[in-house]
């Protein structure tokens, strides 16, 4: 993993274990804002159903993968920028950020929620702690890891590659266990559930899915191709009785694992993610030119259209808890209703990777950072470090950062107000007040010549250092 962090502030010392005290990395911005959060506190607002403000993103670069945790509260995504980062849902804060050590292509998280798998370019395989902190780096793969996936118990990771090999992994001794050489470049696993088989029947036999040019039906114990049927993405009911799969020109519902076709919706388009909801009701399907769509299972009826913005949708991720849909487009991460597909009115955004135009606020509550879209609600009993700022603005020394309730400076509304190390100076419409290290100046209606003298009983060269005359 990295040392590396995303880092607009220069010249401010990190600590020497560059991570906070749940193992998540710290950038220079993230201190920052812990530093100026000090006491200011103010009461939580209403909710408001703003969405991202112009040039508000996710991430720096597209997103490549999506992956929520089992509680459904917590969704993670890896991106082009090379960083995986922690948000909340349904509100969308972000609270951890963690550099990778190459561009992630795929990012997963254990059933127990316990553990993190990141597949990256370059051969790279890593498992974290649920906390995002490296447990241990997989090493066997000569090229881009492409996908990775968890055993229903989480005791194994399988992961495909562009060296065209699948490999099955320990979690907890971090080694490998087997390796299979495959003949079509794999770009996605899955392992299903093996389903409950009656008493005095035939051996439930453990399988593995992967898909290239097609899909592959295979046992998890030899990596032998067993069936295969059209598709190039595809997903697994949780009960491992379905699977739903596209092909660039069609939408399948198959038997698993017979592979027996039970439903075809011809798209004449290409998909580059699918997801299956938990309760086997809903299908989830990502277009690089289309919006999102949601579908009923298993009779695959359109439900809604779930627009990006134009952005190609590059993967899509349900909540375990049958809540949520998540879709990663562009830059940027949209979340719909698990039953209708209605947007949920909330900006999953990074101020780091936003434009310096787009506005959002922080909050710090157990010590963490989180970071929200303007006009979202805050939880109560929190400290303010940014509310509604510059996406570069590093909340100290009053550079555009209007945290409500502020017992320091506000002087978003006065250009020439400098108010430094002002805890006092509120310096709004004095457009001549420079009053720092003054900590009682109100610098309004001065009438001491550019100071802020009020109540001073002398004429105009007052210092504001409560003289009674020159």
């Amino acid at each position: 993993m990295k040392t590396r962090f995303d880092d607009r502030i220069l010249n401010f010392p990190l600590p020497p274990s560059g991570r906070d005290k749940q193992g998540g990395a710290l950038t220079r911005r993230t201190l920052l804002g812990l530093l100026t959060a000090g006491a200011m506190v103010r009461f939580p607002r209403a909710a408001h159903a703003d969405t991202c403000s112009a040039g508000a993103f996710a991430h720096e670069s597209a997103i490549t993968s999506l992956s929520f945790f089992p509680d459904g509260n917590t969704l993670i995504s890896a991106g082009g920028d090379s960083f995986v980062k922690f948000w909340t849902i349904p509100n969308g804060a972000l609270f951890r950020t963690v550099a990778t050590a190459a561009l992630p292509t795929q990012v997963a998280v254990s059933p127990d929620g316990n553990a993190i798998a990141v597949a990256m370019q370059g051969g790279q395989l890593e498992l974290w702690s649920a906390q995002g902190v490296l447990r241990s780096s997989l090493t066997g793969h000569t090229d881009k890891v492409n996908a990775v996936a968890f055993t229903p118990d989480g005791g194994q990771l399988v992961s495909v590659s562009l060296d065209r090999t699948t490999k099955t992994w320990s979690v907890a001794q971090g080694k490998l266990l087997r390796s299979f050489s495959d003949s079509d470049v794999m770009t996605q696993v899955a392992i299903p559930h093996a389903r409950m088989v009656a008493r005095g029947g035939p051996t439930q036999r453990r399988w593995l899915v992967t898909a290239g040019t097609q899909l592959y039906v295979r046992l998890f114990s030899t990596g032998a191709v067993q069936q295969s049927a059209p598709g190039q993405v595809f997903a697994l009911s949780s009960d491992g009785a379905l699977m739903t799969a596209h092909d660039a020109a069609s939408l399948y519902l198959y038997t698993f694992p017979g592979l027996r076709r039970l439903v075809t919706v011809a798209e004449q388009q290409s998909a580059n993610a699918i997801s299956f909801s938990a309760d086997g009701t809903r299908v989830a399907v990502a277009y690089p030119s289309l919006a999102a769509r949601l579908y009923s299972a298993p009779d695959l009826n359109l439900i809604a259209q779930m627009p990006t913005n134009g952005d190609p949708a590059a993967s899509t991720a349900m909540d375990p808890q049958n809540r949520y849909v998540a879709i990663a487009a562009g830059r940027n991460i949209y979340v719909y209703g698990l039953s209708t597909g209605a947007q949920v009115p909330v900006c999953l955004m990074d101020i780091a990777a936003s434009a310096p135009s787009a506005s959002g606020l922080q909050y710090i509550t157990a010590g963490t950072l989180y970071t929200l879209g303007c006009g979202e609600s805050f939880p109560s009993g929190y400290a303010c470090s940014c509310d509604c700022v510059p996406g570069d603005c590093p909340c100290v020394y009053d550079t555009g950062c209007s945290c409500d309730s502020d017992t320091g400076c506000a002087c978003d509304s006065n250009p020439t107000c400098s108010c430094d190390s002002n805890s006092g100076c509120s310096c709004v419409g004095n457009v001549g007040c420079s009053c720092d290290g003054d900590f009682g100046c109100g610098c309004v209606d001065d009438s001491g010549g550019g100071c802020g003298c009020d109540g001073d009983m002398g004429g105009g060269g007052c210092g504001c250092d409560g003289d009674q005359g020159f």
